[in-house]
This record gives structure tokens, C-alpha cells and sequence, in this order.
């Protein structure tokens, strides 16, 4: 996981425990740059995940050549690579759709946030 995720995930966790009022028109606005961010980290996740699948495809190509034993180990870790991204992915997108249904809701309830 990037260094960035856990912050990120820190940030949308808050914006979802907010109750605003009223008076805090803002949180839209904060909430719509945190989901511009996630956003961005989950393309990251899937970009990384075509790095992993390219470079299985390579080490499945030359498994029978060279040392055996070395591939099927780099095979192994990049798998499990792989599902640890897809992990991330899974859980950040759940996080983000959430959070995208807070900011409808909020527009919803305060329909001067949209102007912020």
C-alpha cells in the first residue's frame, strides 16, 4: 500500500463519522477534493496492478528457462502482490462510494454547499 492509503482512508473514515449542520456548508467541498484523491490513488492501485500482471506474464513466459525453482518463487510473491492490491482496491472503491453517496446526501440537505 502506498504510504499515502492509510491517510487517505484516515480522511474518508472522519468525513464519513461528520454530521454537519447547517452552518457547515464546507464539508461537501471537503469531502468532493477527498474523493478527487481517492480517485486518483485507485487508479494508481489499478496501474500498479498492470505492472504485476505484466511481470507475471513475463515470468510465466520464461519459467522453463533459467532456474525453475527462482520463477515459480517470483511467480509466488507476485501473486500475492497482486491480491494485496486487489485488497486495496476493493476496500478504497467501498470507502469512495460510500463517501459519494455522503456528499448526494449532503447536497441534498444543503443545497447552498453546491455552490462551494
Amino acid at each position: 500500500m502506498p504510504q499515502r492509503m492509510p491517510l487517505l482512508l484516515d480522511r474518508i473514515e472522519a468525513l464519513l463519522d461528520v454530521r454537519p449542520t447547517v452552518a457547515e456548508p464546507q464539508a461537501v467541498a471537503r469531502i468532493e477534493r477527498t474523493l478527487t484523491d481517492g480517485y486518483a490513488s485507485a487508479l494508481a492501485l489499478e496501474g500498479e496492478r498492470l505492472r504485476i500482471d505484466r511481470e507475471i506474464q513475463t515470468v510465466t513466459a520464461g519459467i522453463n528457462s533459467g532456474n525453475p525453482s527462482r520463477r515459480a518463487e517470483e511467480l509466488s510473491l507476485l501473486t500475492r502482490r497482486r491480491t494485496k492490491v486487489d485488497g486495496e482496491l476493493v476496500h478504497l472503491r467501498e470507502r469512495l462510494e460510500l463517501l459519494r453517496r455522503k456528499a448526494r446526501e449532503l447536497r441534498t440537505s444543503f443545497p447552498q454547499a453546491q455552490a462551494t
